[in-house]
């Protein structure tokens, strides 16, 4: 943020073409959004599938036209419990009867994947608060996480009752399939809806001893590389179209690589997002995207799955194998290469460049935060002297620090 060139709300082409006649109405509509008089009120996901709601892709459609398909969202429910194999055919069918007008596979897959993770983040509260109270979620207990949405308080009647009843059909999963109380309590920590946790689960379990053996974030990655990319739900990472190169991308950038050199990897193996006939080119901005709002997050999420089912196994000798596990999962949240760039990252120097720089200038080794304050202490003049270069906020942390 402070180094790389990223920036918080940006979109280069928007503003570059603003007094273009042409394009520059996307420009006032920026400024529109901008504007705190014209702020709208918080929305609700699971709102908006109550009645689900499936668009077509209208340049596919014979009319030309937007066509809406609506449906029950308890039915979508039973097909989600059943799992993928249940939804992709009813994709399949659906684009059978209505492909005319323009409800194709590929316009339908990411609303179903959209619904789909609506209801297991709702799978993931059930669990989570599963066993906080004695027995487990009785029926009342049950309305009660219902009625602490923001979609029931926004509901009529008749919404209310179908958020009540898809609250219950989910949570009667959950008590016929994860009946053992430690497992439940895994599942909820993973923060994945049911299915998810259960692929996951099954996939430590075959995969038990390489993990275990895996000393290093590069083999880590190469390992779990399938995983990620069923896991990550950032749409640049998923249109990607070398996910060769994209394993590359993630070895240097848990290595600390900088995101010019990333971008320089996927610029040079003539990288683009999307298929068909007009693919786009990759850029920095995409890079940047995949990293932090892919490996950093849904990345790190995985992994930490990935520790509480390995630390669920009935074998001794797995706390090494968690704590390296702990210790790639900071590396893929952060890009950072060691313990001791990631502890200067979270004493307070919150950026790549400057926790790397912090370590090699002043050579420090330590890995606790307090042992790495004392050497900074021990090295005034030192650490003082790489801060001069950075912004003043990690200058001030420094001295607050000292």
């Amino acid at each position: 943020m402070h180094t790389e060139g990223s920036i918080l709300f940006a979109d280069p082409i928007v503003y570059d073409k603003r007094r273009n006649r042409k394009d520059g109405w996307r420009w006032d509509i920026v400024k529109e959004l901008l504007d705190p008089t014209k702020s709208e009120e918080c929305a609700s996901s699971l709102f908006q599938l109550i009645p689900l709601a499936i668009r077509n892709d209208r340049t596919k459609s014979k009319d030309k036209k937007n066509h809406t398909l609506t449906w029950d969202i308890l039915s979508f429910a039973k097909a989600h419990i059943a799992g993928w194999d249940s939804l992709n055919e009813i994709i399949g069918k659906i684009a059978k009867q209505h492909g005319g007008n323009g409800f194709t596979v590929d316009a339908m897959k990411p609303q179903f994947e959209f619904f789909s993770l609506t209801l297991a983040s709702i799978e993931g509260f059930l669990l989570s608060n599963w066993d906080a109270v004695d027995n487990g979620l009785m029926e009342e207990d049950i309305a009660d996480l219902a009625e602490q949405t923001l979609a029931y308080f926004l509901a009529d009647d008749e919404k209310r009752e179908q958020i009540q009843e898809l609250f219950k059909l989910l949570a009667e999963n959950i008590s016929e399939n994860i009946t053992d109380a430690n497992r439940r309590k895994a599942f909820g920590k993973t923060l994945y809806g049911v299915n998810d946790a259960k692929a996951i689960e099954g996939w430590v379990q075959n995969n038990a001893d390489e993990l275990i053996a895996a000393q290093n974030g590069d083999e880590v990655i190469a390992l779990i590389w399938p995983l990620i990319t069923e896991h990550i739900h950032n749409r640049a990472f998923n249109k990607f179209d070398k996910k060769d190169i994209l394993e590359e991308i993630a070895k240097k950038w848990i290595s600390g690589t900088p995101f010019h050199e990333l971008f320089r990897i996927a610029d040079k193996n003539k990288c683009k997002l999307g298929k068909g006939k007009r693919p786009r080119k990759v850029k920095i901005e995409n890079i940047i995207d995949i990293c932090e709002g892919g490996l950093a997050y849904d990345g790190a999420l995985l992994v930490s799955a990935l520790c509480e089912f390995v630390e669920m196994l009935d074998r001794e000798g797995t706390g090494d194998p968690i704590n390296r596990l702990q210790l790639f999962q900071k590396r893929l949240k952060y890009g950072l290469p060691t313990e001791t760039t990631i502890a200067l990252y979270e004493l307070g120097f919150s950026d790549r460049v400057i926790s790397q720089d912090l370590a090699a200038s002043l050579n420090l080794a330590a890995t606790q935060m307090k042992d790495l304050v004392k050497a900074l202490k021990k090295d005034r003049d030192g650490a003082n002297a790489v801060m001069e270069k950075y912004p003043r906020y990690f200058q001030e942390r420094m001295n607050e620090l000292m």
